[in-house]
């Protein structure tokens, strides 16, 4: 649909957005879809396995240009979106042709070449946590009149009220290490620090939270950070646990000790996730808290009045069916 100046546009009458809107509509789990695609594009151009970065804040700014690339990309693959024309727009759908166009900031950017296109508008907003898609056609009225540097327009205040959104604010968590206090994070990447004093640091100060595995790579600033987490001398577990720390996996056998002692999770720990928590041995001043029998012992979930003390060994898998 061509821009006309003599007649009315209406995003109803636009047959070719409305069948781009319908197609993401009847996609299964698109929601999820769009939250695991963005947090793959962002965690792949963070590089925290080798940077140690984890806020789209830190990424320079070719980098962020590059985003939007990514976005495009794993987009594209998680929906399986025919790619569009040589020299066109970077999408074909149900033969419409669609731009991808991500942004972080407050607007969206669009080229000339996409003027009168159909554009999918993606936003993240890492310190609200949400996550923005939908549709915009991207007419000369709905963008600003003035261009950047790279001839771009902006989508104007006007421009985003025109947009038929998919979804318009949808959760997406931000990196568990944003979420910590500066101070803290000072302290877990504390310059000399080697990559496993920055995991024990992490688990000692991050506990009753289910920790991803992207995060502990991030800490770690390797592939498999998971590995610094085993028995073994330096190691966390074996490092925490002289002082009641004890870190769980996905294991059922660590399962059922988190559940026993009641650690406030709001589900169970995953593949490639983890969980501190710090446990005290049962006395009679603990009451009725909830308790666990390990290494011959009873134990309670520790709180800031229990001293810190050696805890026990977790069950190992022997006895996992998973």
């Amino acid at each position: 649909m061509g821009e006309q100046s003599d007649v009315a546009y209406c995003e109803t009458s636009d047959s070719a957005l409305q069948e781009v809107l319908d197609w993401f509509a009847v996609q299964r789990g698109h929601e999820s879809r769009f939250r695991e695609s963005l947090r793959t594009a962002v965690d792949e151009v963070l590089d925290g396995r080798r940077t140690g970065r984890f806020s789209i804040d830190s990424l320079r700014k070719t980098e962020k240009t590059y985003l939007g690339t990514k976005v495009e990309i794993v987009l594209q693959d998680a929906f399986e979106i025919p790619q569009g024309p040589k020299k066109g727009m970077d999408y074909l759908i149900r033969g419409h042709q669609v731009d991808c166009k991500f942004t972080s900031q407050a607007t969206w950017e669009i080229p000339t070449e996409a003027v009168g296109q159909l554009c999918l508008l993606v936003r993240v907003n890492e310190k609200k946590e949400y996550f923005s898609a939908g549709i915009l056609r991207a007419r000369s009225e709905f963008l600003t009149g003035s261009t950047n540097k790279d001839g771009k327009r902006s989508v104007s205040a006007a421009g985003k009220k025109r947009i038929q959104w998919l979804h318009e604010v949808s959760a997406f968590p931000k990196s568990l290490l944003l979420s910590l206090p500066a101070s803290q994070v000072r302290h877990i990447f504390g310059e000399g620090a080697s990559g496993q004093e920055r995991v024990n640091r992490f688990f000692r100060l991050v506990q009753n939270r289910i920790v991803d595995g992207e995060s502990i790579d991030t800490v770690a600033q390797q592939r498999d950070g998971m590995a610094r987490l085993r028995e073994g001398k330096g190691r966390s577990r074996t490092v925490l646990r002289s002082e009641g720390i004890l870190i769980a996996t996905h294991w059922k056998t660590h399962h059922k000790v988190l559940a026993q002692l009641g650690v406030p999770l709001p589900r169970m720990p995953r593949n490639g996730e983890a969980v501190a928590f710090r446990v005290a041995e049962a006395a009679e001043h603990h009451g009725g808290r909830p308790r666990v029998k390990l290494d011959g012992k009873e134990w309670v979930l520790a709180d800031e009045f229990d001293p810190p003390q050696p805890g026990p060994y977790l069950p190992d898998r022997s006895s996992d069916s998973s």
